[in-house]
């Protein structure tokens, strides 16, 4: 039988990181006075587009997060159901 492994602590700090990272970088549009820096078609599209992926970045780390505690549950559901099938069985439960 496998084992799934999943340190919940683990997974919460890898999203917290990933959004530490999104919220950090630097936005410099009109750095020297054009937007030599991007290629969007005016500054509105490329905020907008900032905007956006920030956005999507907390998304990402609410479903990571959750993610975490299902596999956790997930992972303490089977190993229940292991220990009543070892006793329905007869066997010793470690």
């Amino acid at each position: 039988m496998s084992e799934i492994k999943v340190n919940e602590e683990t997974v919460k700090k890898y999203a917290t990181k990933l959004g530490e990272k999104a919220t950090a970088v630097e936005y410099l549009p009109m750095k020297d006075g054009n937007m030599a820096y991007s290629r969007a078609n005016s500054i509105n599209h490329f905020r907008t587009a900032m905007f956006d992926l920030v956005e999507a970045v907390d998304a990402f780390q609410g479903v990571v997060e959750t993610d975490a505690v299902r596999l956790k549950e997930l992972g303490l559901s089977f190993t229940n159901k292991d220990r009543e099938l070892e006793r329905s069985l007869g066997l010793e439960v470690k």
